[in-house]
């Protein structure tokens, strides 16, 4: 016998059903049960044990509890019906419970809560790290992101902040769900001024000031890489952030196409910020050509466009890792959500129907 939650017996939400074998359950992950999503399933499922073994006599049992990962159908919580299903199919909700307890169980809004913070606790490892990440880059924020941009980039991080500290608490609130596009808004626009800058700067010429000479000519292009490669640590940092947004956006139920979007404008991000590091070579060996002089010795000359040279490719290096981390993050954090689609099986052990142990199958 099992309880089925959902739209359709053959699309169920939440699944419940009595478990004899004792072997997954100890090879599980133990779990904290006492807060959080874990309680709130539990406390839900209070009338499961007595409906499932149809007033048998009580005592210790386990339970497998196995969550859909796709909750998209479910976001609005409505539409959910409780099913009691036995070899010989669906069963009548009267003979086996009481109205009541019933409602209880399927209580749409709580189920569909519920189910989507016990599938987000999967993703608090990879968003701790993101935010991690981000707290290390904003201690280096160049002097190119001004005031109000980098206020606005440790807005979004605090935010982020509260998100983790709600999924780990077992919520998802709407209020941080909502905060997140005025987020992404205010990153994608630092985005587009930052690669603006980025542009107008590696294009515009080094000036040749010396009557004489190359030595000031080679430190100013030397000083235009350096401010280039800070340029790249600021770009990297929003476009971390909008990742870890998206993928904090994600973890809620519904607005599919959304997210689609969301994802492709970062991708664009990421392929517009590789771009950049053929730009920089090109326009870095105008500036390079222009170092020449008949005072100096053509070893001189030499030496000093090849020590530029080298310069400018550790910095496009540099960029490129920065890119490479990007999408990294990007790919890891899409193969989390894509993993959310397998099921999440979660174990409860009751004893006169109390919750006394929980374990997640990893």
């Amino acid at each position: 016998m099992k309880i089925v939650i959902g739209e359709h017996p053959a699309q169920p939400l939440i699944t419940v059903e009595v478990v004899k074998s004792t072997a997954e359950y100890k090879s599980a992950k133990p779990l904290e049960f006492t807060h959080g999503p874990i309680s709130r399933l539990s406390t839900m499922l209070q009338a499961a044990p007595s409906i499932l073994v149809a007033g048998k006599a009580s005592g210790k049992r386990l339970m497998e509890v196995v969550v859909s990962g796709d909750l998209a159908a479910a976001a609005d919580g409505n539409g959910l019906r409780g099913f009691t299903i036995g070899a010989g199919g669906i069963k009548e909700h009267a003979r086996l419970f009481e109205v009541s307890n019933l409602q209880t169980m399927i209580n749409a809004a709580a189920i569909w809560q519920v189910a989507s913070v016990v599938v987000a606790q999967k993703h608090l490892a990879d968003i701790s790290q993101k935010l991690d990440e981000i707290k290390e880059a904003v201690h280096g924020i160049s002097q190119f992101l001004n005031g109000q941009r980098k206020a606005r980039i440790e807005a979004t991080y605090d935010y982020l902040v509260q998100a983790y500290q709600a999924i780990r608490a077992g919520e998802l609130p709407n209020s941080v769900r909502n905060q997140l596009e005025a987020c992404e808004r205010d990153l994608l626009e630092i985005q587009h001024q930052l690669h603006k800058e980025y542009l107008d700067k590696a294009e515009r010429r080094v000036m040749h000031k010396e009557t004489a000479g190359t030595g000031d000519l080679a430190a100013d292009i030397g000083i235009k890489i350096d401010e280039l490669d800070e340029l790249t640590r600021d770009m990297a940092l929003c476009l971390k952030t909008r990742i870890a947004a998206w993928h904090v956006l994600s973890l809620y139920p519904g607005e599919p196409q959304l997210k689609l979007a969301r994802r492709a404008s970062i991708q664009k991000s990421v392929d517009a910020f590789q771009s950049l590091a053929q730009f920089l070579t090109n326009q870095i060996n105008l500036d390079i050509s222009g170092v020449k002089s008949w005072v100096n010795f053509n070893s001189t000359l030499d030496e000093r466009k090849a020590r530029l040279a080298e310069k400018c490719k550790a910095t496009g290096r540099e960029l490129s890792e920065k890119v490479y981390q990007g999408r990294t993050s990007l790919e890891r954090s899409e193969g989390l959500l894509l993993a959310d689609g397998q099921p999440t099986r979660i174990f409860l052990e009751f004893e006169s129907g109390t919750v006394v142990g929980a374990r997640q199958v990893v």
